[in-house]
C-alpha cells in the first residue's frame, strides 16, 4: 500500500517536470471544516483553473453542494459515514486484523497513539476528558462515549478504516486541509503521513491580521517564519519601518487580533431572536436529514443547543460573583503572575500541547509555585463563560493566591503591570513580549523564533523558573528585545500571504515551493524544507 502510495506521487512528479509549477495537475483531497469555507471554495476553484487539479473533498453528505463548485465535473466528494454505527468489516475478522495492523504502522510513522485522537475531540468522542470542566451539548456520539468508555476506540477505527480506504482510492499527491486538530482531520493526517502523502494545512497568521501560511509541520505553526526569525535574530538582519510601527502601535493601543476579534464582534451581536432563528436552522437541517434518509453523521442536536444557550445564560449570572476585575492603579500596587485561560476545549491545548489540556491542573502547579507576596490572577476566556460547571469555580477560588479575573475585562491592562506572564502556547505570551513583560511558555508557540521567553520543559522546573525569571530585569536590552521582536514579524510577513482573493497567487506560490520540499522528501531526492 505505502509502496502504491509513493510509486504515485514519484510518477506524477516526472510527469510533471519542467512544467511551470509543481502543482499541476496534481490530485488533492481536501478536508473541509465549518470555518472558511467561503475561503477554501474559492482558493480550490483558483487553483483547479489555474493548475488543474483533480480534488476530492471528503464531507458530510449534506455539505455536497456546498463544494461543488470548487471541485468542477472532474471532481468526487466522499460522504462520511456515521462513525457511531458499526462498519461491515468488523464482523470480519481479518479486515479488522489488517485494520488494527495499519493503526499500528500508523503510530510508529508518526510517534503518535491514536488515543491523542480521542483528546483532540473533548466535545463528543473524548466528552470524558472535558465533562467535569466544561457543559456541552450532548450529541449521539457523546452519550455513547459516557456510557461505554470502550466506545471511543471503535469510533477511532472506524475513522481509520474510512482516512485508509479513502486515501487507497484517491491516490492523492496531496492532502490539504485548514487544520489537523479535528479528530477525522487527525486520523488522515496519521493516514497519510504513514501513507508517505504530503499532508499542508493553510492557517491564519496570529501575528498579522488578515494573512495566512501553509504548515507542514505537525503542531501546524508558521515553521519557516519561526526558523527565518532565529536566523534574522542571530544575524544582522535589519528590522522593517512595517515591524516596528506594528510594535510602536501595539503598545501605544493594544488591540486584538483582527480574526479574533470579528469572531468576538460577531458573537456579542447575536440577539436573542437571533439566535433562535439559528437554531430553528439546525432544527430544520436535522429534519430534513431524517426524511431524506441522509447518512453520515447526525446533525447538531437543535434542542439540546436550545437548552445549552439558556443553560448558559443562566450561569453567567449565577457564576457572576466567581469573578474579580482592577482598575489600572490596583494593578500597578500589586505583584502578580497572570495567565490567561484558552478557550475550553481548544486545539490549542487538545491537540497542539495536550499535556497541558486540563487548565486546572496547570493552575494549581502555578499556585503552588507562587513566591512569596505574589499572587495569581486567572483571567477566564470569554468563551468560557457560563459554560462551566458552578463547582469548577469553587474549587479553582480554593487554590491558594488564586483570583478569578472577568473574561470580559480589558486584558491587557492586566498585561501590562504583570511580574511574569505564563501561558502554555497562547498569544498573551506574545502580547506580554511586546509589552516588555517577563514570559514563560509551557509549550511550542508561534513566537519561539523571536527567542525571548523561558520555556519551561518539564513540570518541576516551574518553582525555580519562576524565582529565577523574577530575579531578573524583566527586558535586559530593549534595543536587541524591539529588534527580536521585529525579526518574528518580519519573518511572519515574508512568509505569508494576503487572505483576500487578489492575494491567491501568492499563497499558490507559497504552497508550491512547500510542496516541493515534501515531494522531494516523499521521493527520497531532497529534505523537508519547512
Amino acid at each position: 500500500m505505502n509502496e502504491t502510495i509513493s510509486t504515485s506521487v514519484q510518477d506524477t512528479a516526472e510527469t510533471q517536470r519542467g512544467s511551470g509549477s509543481p502543482l499541476d495537475g496534481r490530485r488533492v483531497l481536501f478536508l473541509p471544516k465549518n470555518s472558511r469555507t467561503p475561503y477554501f471554495t474559492a482558493f480550490l476553484e483558483k487553483a483547479r483553473e489555474k493548475h488543474g487539479w483533480q480534488i476530492a473533498v471528503a464531507g458530510p453528505e449534506d455539505s455536497e453542494q456546498v463544494w461543488r463548485g470548487a471541485i468542477g465535473p472532474s471532481g468526487t466528494y466522499c460522504s462520511v459515514p456515521d462513525f457511531v454505527t458499526h462498519q461491515a468489516w468488523e464482523k470480519d475478522d481479518a479486515a479488522a486484523d489488517d485494520l488494527d495492523r495499519f493503526i499500528e504502522h500508523c503510530e510508529r510513522a508518526s510517534g503518535i497513539s491514536a488515543s491523542r485522537i480521542i483528546l483532540a475531540g473533548e466535545r463528543d468522542l473524548g466528552r470524558g476528558f472535558s465533562q467535569p470542566i466544561y457543559h456541552w451539548f450532548h450529541n449521539s456520539m457523546a452519550r455513547r462515549v459516557l456510557a461505554d468508555n470502550t466506545e471511543p476506540t471503535r469510533i477511532v477505527r472506524r475513522m481509520f478504516a474510512f482516512a485508509r480506504d479513502t486515501l487507497q482510492a484517491k491516490k492523492p499527491d496531496l492532502l490539504l486541509a485548514g487544520e489537523w486538530a479535528d479528530p477525522l482531520c487527525f486520523t488522515f493526517y496519521l493516514a497519510a503521513r504513514q501513507m508517505d502523502i504530503p499532508c499542508v494545512v493553510n492557517r491564519l497568521s496570529k501575528l498579522w491580521s488578515g494573512r495566512c501560511y501553509w504548515s507542514a509541520g505537525q503542531l501546524m505553526y508558521n515553521d519557516l517564519a519561526r526558523r527565518d526569525a532565529q536566523d534574522r535574530v542571530a544575524g544582522s538582519d535589519p528590522v522593517s519601518a512595517r515591524a516596528q510601527s506594528r510594535i510602536e502601535e501595539f503598545r501605544d493601543r493594544p488591540n486584538t487580533l483582527g480574526y479574533v476579534q470579528k469572531n468576538w464582534d460577531k458573537l456579542d451581536s447575536r440577539g436573542f431572536f437571533a439566535t433562535h432563528i439559528d437554531i430553528a436552522r439546525v432544527f430544520g437541517v436535522g429534519m430534513r436529514h431524517r426524511i431524506k434518509g441522509r447518512g453520515g453523521p447526525s446533525p447538531k442536536p437543535a434542542l439540546r443547543l436550545l437548552g445549552d444557550f439558556y443553560r448558559r445564560k443562566w450561569l453567567k449570572m449565577r457564576q457572576s460573583g466567581f469573578y474579580s476585575r482592577f482598575d489600572e492603579s490596583d494593578l500597578r500596587d500589586m505583584r502578580y503572575i497572570y495567565i490567561a485561560l484558552h478557550k475550553d476545549p481548544e486545539q490549542a491545548l487538545n491537540y497542539q500541547a495536550p499535556f497541558w489540556s486540563n487548565q486546572y491542573n496547570t493552575i494549581s502547579l502555578l499556585s503552588s509555585c507562587l513566591p512569596d507576596g505574589y499572587r495569581l490572577l486567572v483571567r477566564e476566556h470569554r468563551n468560557n463563560v457560563g459554560r462551566r460547571p458552578t463547582v469548577y469555580y469553587k474549587d479553582l477560588l480554593r487554590l491558594p493566591g488564586l483570583i478569578l479575573v472577568d473574561g470580559f475585562d480589558d486584558q491587557f491592562k492586566y498585561l501590562r503591570s504583570a511580574e511574569l506572564v505564563a501561558t502554555e502556547n497562547g498569544s498573551s505570551g506574545w502580547e506580554g513580549l511586546v509589552l516588555g513583560r517577563r514570559v514563560i511558555t509551557l509549550a511550542d508557540t508561534f513566537y519561539d523564533g523571536a527567542g525571548l521567553a523561558r520555556r519551561i520543559e518539564e513540570p518541576e522546573q516551574m518553582a525555580s523558573a519562576i524565582v529565577d525569571r523574577l530575579e531578573r530585569p524583566s527586558v535586559g536590552n530593549s534595543t536587541d528585545h524591539d529588534r527580536a521582536l521585529g525579526c518574528m514579524l518580519d519573518a511572519e510577513w515574508d512568509h505569508s500571504a494576503p487572505l483576500e482573493d487578489a492575494g491567491f497567487e501568492e499563497t499558490l506560490g507559497f504552497l508550491s515551493g512547500l510542496y516541493s520540499g515534501l515531494e522531494r522528501k516523499s521521493t527520497g531526492k531532497g529534505s523537508l524544507s519547512s
